[in-house]
């Protein structure tokens, strides 16, 4: 049985950017599925789980009645899905990022995400803070390496990490759009998720570690370069107000994120023939 590693922290505490770039040294090829904001309403932010084989999306979570509640049946039928064909397949790591209150009442997706854990592959997982007892026995995963991001911070866990998890040779590929100038990148990815799902700008800058100001200025430098705005402003307050993000920001997103996939997945595919005996 391989080593899994479970990290858990606080919403924002780099639990994705940490689980990315263990994957990158782990063995390869990786399989699974991550957890994106897709959507906000009133009562919160809005998930879509993609399996990172076939780059297709599902939502796992909807606004009733006032609160976000999960959909058990995306977890029952295409969750499962997803983690049969990893255990499956020929990857050598696994991602789920990641597990919450939703999947409380997923029987057949806690099972194959168990068994999962129990096999022969590398697992990364990302683990919500939250005390329900399927999360907690996560967290005690017998034999897991256990990192708390609330404990300790990204950095201090890459520079722990990698004494004796050197980097395996991997692609690595940055999707970037143009006009004239660059338009669009990672950064401003980074930035517009994070406002989408805190729904505000000063908390999305606080998660990357930037000013305000330059958060500001990069928002308007790509409302200016996009010809449409991002982000709806709600009223003042402390911390700056909240943002919603626009329609048309979200359907940015959602067309930036699937030539991201692309690039991405065909550049495994042509890695894998190309350097298979290095």
């Amino acid at each position: 049985m391989a080593v899994p590693y479970i990290l858990t922290g606080r919403p924002c505490s780099g639990k994705t950017t940490l689980a990315a770039w263990l994957c990158r040294r782990l063995p390869q090829p990786v399989a699974g599925l991550r957890t994106l904001c897709t959507g906000r309403c009133e009562a919160g932010p809005l998930f879509s789980m993609q399996d990172l084989t076939t780059g297709r999306m599902v939502p796992i979570s909807r606004e009733e009645n006032g609160r976000v509640c999960g959909i058990p049946r995306t977890f029952e039928t295409f969750g499962t899905e997803v983690l049969q064909a990893a255990i499956n397949s020929h990857a050598r790591t696994v991602l789920v990022d990641e597990v919450g209150r939703f999947e409380r009442n997923c029987t057949g997706y806690l099972d194959m995400l168990t068994e999962l854990l129990a096999g022969p592959r590398t697992v990364v997982l990302t683990v919500k803070r939250e005390d329900l007892p399927h999360l907690n026995a996560l967290r005690a995963w017998p034999g897991a390496v256990q990192i708390d991001l609330d404990a300790e911070s990204p950095e201090t866990v890459r520079a722990r990490l990698a004494q004796t998890l050197p980097a395996s040779l991997h692609p690595g590929v940055s999707v970037r759009l143009f006009r004239e100038e660059k338009c669009f990148g990672p950064g401003p990815l980074q930035l517009l998720e994070l406002v989408g799902r805190t729904g505000s700008l000063h908390k999305a800058a606080a998660a990357m570690g930037m000013a305000y100001s330059k958060a500001w200025k990069m928002l308007g430098n790509l409302e200016a370069q996009w010809g449409f705005a991002m982000v709806e402003r709600k009223g003042g307050g402390a911390g700056g107000g909240g943002c919603l993000l626009t329609p048309r920001a979200w359907d940015l997103l959602a067309r930036y994120r699937a030539v991201q996939w692309a690039g991405e997945h065909a550049a495994h595919e042509e890695f894998a023939r190309q350097f298979a005996e290095f």
